[in-house]
């Protein structure tokens, strides 16, 4: 049920996004926290990718803490060589574009 609503927020924030594009990943929405709280990171998610060459899922890098104290996962909906894709990591995971990429390739595979 969690899972759901979570598609399901993610779903309208990309209904409110252009998405940004960078190396072959088009950001179309994103939201970082656990339980039933989740802040939407989608724009800064969007910005670390197309300026930087990497970040971490933790809320000094997405300026975000919908539950301190608590571990949380960020849900990211993105678009890769014309087909959308979702990644989800916690606290801490790193991410970029190569990770992204790898992510949209071995779920092809499967």
């Amino acid at each position: 049920m969690l899972f759901r609503s979570l598609l399901l927020i993610l779903a309208l924030v990309a209904g409110l996004l252009s998405g940004c594009s960078n190396r072959g990943v088009k950001v179309i929405a994103a939201v970082y926290g656990s339980g039933n709280s989740y802040a939407d990171v989608s724009q800064r998610v969007a910005d670390l990718m197309a300026h930087t060459s990497g970040f971490e899922a933790a809320p000094r890098w997405l300026g975000a803490d919908p539950t301190p104290g608590w571990n949380k996962t960020l849900v990211i909906v993105y678009e890769a060589r014309g087909k959308r894709h979702v990644f989800a990591t916690g606290e801490g995971g790193r991410v970029n574009a190569a990770v992204l990429l790898e992510a949209a390739r071995q779920e092809i595979l499967n």
